[in-house]
């Protein structure tokens, strides 16, 4: 007849089925390389059907991209000081869609009409800048935190977000520098840029999602452009399905002036909430072990 086990005993026995110090039991998961096999499929029915729900949502946080456009004062006024019959712009996705994003307004000369003096567009670009990251900040943590059914703290994720986020931009900016000299080819513009957008159009979904640094996200952007999958998928689609909106809506800013500008801004709005409560679920899946947002 064998001995009745005391409390110690158990705590003995427990304590070899499961060692607390284990280090298996505290290995940070890593992320997963997005160009595994064994990385999930994305399941583009359930992201299509929670991103919806987030809109829904989220339908205050428009407010922020129609802000980000209206208070662009160097596209503004490019726009006021110069003409346009019609255009397209071929864009990736952004965490801050705005009216910019489908109506080019870029238009620089260093004097006289056709466009905006260089003078006078450098404080208006830089002080769009600095806007421009704040709300951008604030839009995609607000909308991560929506996702997770939380209340959007703007104030908050624009304080924890919005330092990096001006770096984002300033990549951004040197995206378009690094163009520039393929402007003497002509059309043949078009290919670097969007290469270089392409790779980086996931910056601002990495840096809040996964919560890094600037060269981090682009480490993660790049990595994930180069292995396809579900950053393909989402870029390209978005390419695709917005060259038509970015015709209409050339005509009408550049037509209608000062109050397109306004209408245009207003008719981005919600989708932009769509883009980046998807995109915010596509990136979580990218970063996730098990491929789920």
């Amino acid at each position: 007849m064998s001995a009745p086990s005391t409390p110690d005993d158990d705590r003995d026995a427990s304590s070899d089925d499961h060692d607390p110090a284990s280090p298996a039991d505290h290995t940070p998961e890593s992320r997963p390389d997005p160009s595994s096999s064994t990385h999930s499929p994305d399941p583009p029915d359930g992201r299509l059907s929670r991103a919806l729900e987030t809109t829904r949502r989220s339908l205050p946080l428009a407010v922020l991209p129609f802000l980000a456009s209206v208070l662009a004062p160097a596209k503004v006024a490019t726009v006021l000081s110069s003409t346009m019959d019609a255009g397209v712009t071929f864009s990736f996705p952004s965490g801050l869609p705005t009216l910019w994003s489908f109506v080019q307004a870029n238009g620089i000369t260093l004097s006289g009409p056709g466009g905006l003096a260089l003078a006078t567009w450098l404080p208006l670009a830089a002080v769009g800048l600095l806007v421009s990251a704040v709300l951008e900040a604030a839009f995609v943590g607000g909308i991560s935190n929506r996702v997770d059914g939380e209340d959007a703290s703007l104030a908050a994720n624009a304080r924890r977000y919005g330092p990096r986020m001006v770096g984002v931009n300033l990549v951004r900016f040197a995206v378009v520098l690094v163009a520039l000299p393929f402007a003497l080819l002509g059309p043949l513009v078009l290919l670097p840029v969007l290469v270089l957008g392409y790779l980086t159009y996931g910056l601002p979904f990495v840096l809040v999602v996964e919560d890094v640094g600037v060269g981090a996200a682009l480490s993660r952007s790049v990595s994930d452009a180069v292995a396809g999958g579900a950053y393909a998928r989402f870029g390209v689609a978005y390419l695709l399905a917005m060259l038509v909106p970015s015709f209409v809506l050339t005509v009408v800013v550049y037509g209608s002036g000062l109050l397109g500008v306004v209408l245009g801004a207003a008719l981005v709005a919600v989708p932009a909430v769509f883009v980046v409560a998807y995109g915010v679920l596509v990136f979580r899946a990218l970063a996730s072990p098990n491929g789920a947002p």
